[in-house]
């Protein structure tokens, strides 16, 4: 359990520019100032768009044009990724199922420069795993986790975003769930504000039953879905092995193909402020997702 806090993570205070795009050519420029913005860009088919260049794009925040002063592909980056699983009883019947799935997913996409924390989320969140990089130790431990009662996923959420807001590179959060929360002690519009500010992307795998009833409780559905868009994920409908599966690779393929830009504030906003972001492209038939917006920490 953990004492929530009075103010929430101030936005970005770093980026990583590359030099090349060898992941040992890193260099660290921190900068409070500086707004970072992962985005993903995709045909009207839904199809990965990763040949745009710089001059491609613009930003802009609270309606006004901002000079773009960083700019690479996130794949370059390294990754720092939360995979949040979901034991509570609910689920129990496709666990294993997704255990496997998730330990594929993460041999397919990490890196040696990439580091993963694994949080079991039940009625209290346990953080398992704490940026590791050894994926047999990972991979033993995904496979570890038992059913457990209560469902605290907002307390996941808001705590896996916390660990990311200090962390260097592309920040990742991975939601395995049915999407419904019990007994957090967070609310919804809580884990968005320090997920926001923490520059994580969030994904949800939202696992439905088997047989799913008419009439069932959609808010865990729709609940992150609205975390997803706001933070510039994606939210998938499970209802097979072959949707988790499939459900994986696209996100495993989204994350090889998306863009980092960074830009530094025109007009620094007041503390507490929501400053919202939109960013556009030469190409006005392209999709764009990206974070909303984030919660200034300027006085």
């Amino acid at each position: 359990m953990f004492t929530l806090l009075s103010s929430f993570l101030p936005s970005l205070l770093m980026a990583l520019v590359l030099s090349n795009t060898s992941q040992n050519d890193f260099k660290l420029i921190v900068d409070v100032n500086l707004v970072g913005v992962p985005v993903t860009v995709v045909t009207p088919e839904g199809t990965a768009v990763s040949n745009l260049k710089q001059e491609d794009f613009q930003v802009y925040e609270n309606g006004n044009l901002q000079e773009v002063a960083l700019f690479g592909k996130e794949s370059d980056q390294p990754l720092r990724l939360c995979l949040l699983f979901d034991s509570s009883i609910s689920i129990v019947t496709e666990l294993k199922t997704q255990q496997e799935a998730a330990i594929e997913f993460l041999q397919s996409i990490l890196r040696p420069a990439d580091r993963t924390s694994i949080f079991q989320v039940s009625e209290e969140v346990n953080e398992l795993v704490r940026f590791g990089s050894r994926l047999e130790k990972i991979n033993s431990v995904i496979r570890s986790i038992k059913p457990r009662g209560g469902t605290s996923l907002y307390d996941a959420v808001f705590l896996a975003s916390e660990s990311l807001s200090s962390a260097r590179g592309r920040k990742v959060i991975v939601i395995i769930s049915d999407g419904t929360d019990t007994t957090s002690q967070v609310q919804l519009r809580d884990c968005l504000k320090v997920a926001q500010n923490s520059e994580a992307v969030v994904y949800a795998l939202v696992v439905q039953p088997i047989k799913s009833e008419p009439g069932r409780n959609l808010a865990g559905e729709h609940a992150m879905i609205f975390l997803t868009e706001k933070t510039g994920g994606k939210f998938f409908k499970v209802s097979s092995p072959g949707s988790l599966h499939s459900s994986f690779i696209n996100i495993r393929d989204e994350l090889r193909t998306q863009y980092y830009l960074g830009y530094y504030p025109k007009q620094r906003g007041v503390r507490g402020e929501f400053r919202k972001i939109e960013i556009r492209v030469s190409n006005p038939t392209y999709k764009i997702r990206a974070r909303e917006g984030y919660y200034a920490s300027t006085k």
